[in-house]
């Protein structure tokens, strides 16, 4: 059908008759992607967040994905919550059936109600994992990574960029950040991280466990945070330009923080998963999707971002080129090619005058000159930067949407400038002690790998 309303928008764009069949064809991409599974949803979460390149008329359609995939039925539920909790779960726990507060692509969330001995009830979110969601992803990401490859064997030139670009690794950075979100124990582990990261901040607010409520695989429960959607927020305030510039800063400012100094990233900011509270501070749901880079990984990113920053594109392109060759010489011994024409592309868009702020405004135009620039003199570019990237990218639509005017790198320079500080004073037994902590992160995302692995193959062979 994409080719006839592509030809009717172009040639009979004002007609009653071309939008209804425009709305019609939408909404059968969302009955597909519901139906497509969880890798689906997520990837369209993304793409609806992003309406400076898909366009206003898919982010509004798909923004339903975010939080209002199709429920499962509730006897699901309640027997997640009897094998969690035992078989008088209700005696201190108050659920209404109908109560959902939404419903993604891995799990649900309902309100609830916990009683203490005095008779009070606190409000609670509750959230279910969906049923079989585990053998679905499995399958999901089975097909992606067919697909991966075989993208990278097109002809014409096409899968030779992509296969530059790392397409087979972006699918296994995505595997490696989805997998753990299918066991909510991971979430609960991720949530403890967060308010220990930002406690010393009262304007960035994350749900926090509830004592006497053990996480398990399926089950989790949360503190209820009371809060208006990214939208409404912006429809309340429309008005008030210094208010939603504000919002838009400390949302930023939240983001880059978690990149560049906490190494820890929630990454699943979508509009989906971000509530303003009445006293306006930051909401942010739904961790159960974190990226921890490696050292070297995370080290890279700093150097990149920090030399665009000294408008020093070249020493920036050195960065990427070092870490690519060095990669290749470990598995294929390949070398980047035309590696000055190619230190002189990058250099150029440092040089690229800009009105008041650092040069482009949009982060997206650096990471996707620095991409197609990568494909055509073989600079493997390492998934865990594109992961990163991808989170900035996602800020940023985010973040225009509460001020079009929004530069993310302006937010961002003292950031990163302080991190490559802390950086250059590690030092001695300091940095010994980064390498160590390195190395056992690393074992521990080995180890969480494998557990997740045999979660699906335990889900396939069931």
């Amino acid at each position: 059908l994409y080719p006839v309303v592509a030809m009717a928008r172009k040639y009979r764009p004002n007609m009653e008759r071309t939008q209804r069949l425009f709305e019609a064809w939408l909404s059968l991409c969302i009955h597909s992607a519901e139906r497509g599974g969880a890798v689906i949803i997520k990837l369209c979460q993304w793409a609806a967040s992003r309406p400076d390149i898909f366009g206003t008329d898919f982010a509004d359609k798909f923004k339903k994905l975010q939080d209002s995939t199709t429920p499962h039925k509730w006897n699901h539920t309640e027997r997640c919550l009897r094998q969690a909790y035992g078989e008088n779960w209700r005696d201190h726990l108050r659920i209404e059936e109908d109560n959902i507060l939404g419903s993604g692509c891995i799990a649900q969330v309902y309100k609830g109600y916990i009683s203490s001995d005095e008779g009070q009830e606190q409000p609670v979110a509750i959230k279910v994992a969906h049923p079989r969601v585990r053998s679905t992803i499995a399958k999901d990401l089975g097909i992606l990574r067919y697909l991966a490859k075989t993208m990278e064997r097109l002809p014409f030139g096409i899968g030779e960029k992509l296969k530059w670009n790392n397409l087979s690794g972006a699918v296994e950075e995505f595997a490696a950040m989805l997998e753990p979100q299918l066991d909510l124990r991971n979430e609960a582990n991720h949530i403890e991280r967060f308010n220990k990261d930002f406690a010393s901040n009262p304007d960035v607010i994350f749900p926090e466990l509830v004592d006497g409520y053990q996480t398990s695989d399926n089950v989790l429960v949360e503190t209820f945070c009371s809060g208006v959607t990214l939208e409404e927020f912006c429809e309340q305030h429309k008005d008030d330009k210094e208010l939603r510039a504000k919002m838009c800063e400390l949302g930023a400012r939240t983001m880059c923080e978690m990149i560049f100094n906490n190494n820890f990233v929630h990454a699943d900011v979508h509009p989906g998963n971000i509530l303003m509270s009445p006293d306006n501070k930051l909401i942010l749901l739904d961790c159960g999707i974190a990226n921890e880079y490696s050292e070297r990984d995370h080290d890279l990113a700093i150097n990149v971002i920090a030399a665009f920053i000294r408008m020093d594109g070249r020493r920036a392109a050195e960065f990427l080129i070092e870490n690519s060759n060095q990669h290749m010489q470990e598995t294929t011994g390949e070398q980047a090619l035309e590696v000055e024409k190619y230190l002189d592309e990058i250099a150029e868009i440092s040089k690229t005058p800009v009105q008041g702020d650092f040069a482009f405004k949009k982060v997206s135009m650096y990471i996707n000159f620095i991409m197609n620039a990568a494909s055509q003199h073989h600079v493997r570019i390492t998934p865990a930067f594109v992961s990163m990237a991808l989170a900035i990218k996602v800020q940023e639509g985010i973040a225009l949407k509460l001020n079009p005017h929004a530069s993310i790198i302006r937010v961002a320079n003292p950031i990163i400038m302080k991190a490559e500080a802390k950086r250059f004073q590690k030092g001695g037994f300091q940095r010994w002690k980064t390498i160590a902590d390195d190395t056992w992160r690393d074992f521990k995302v080995r180890r969480e790998r494998e557990r997740n692995a045999r979660l699906l193959g335990d889900a396939q062979s069931v």
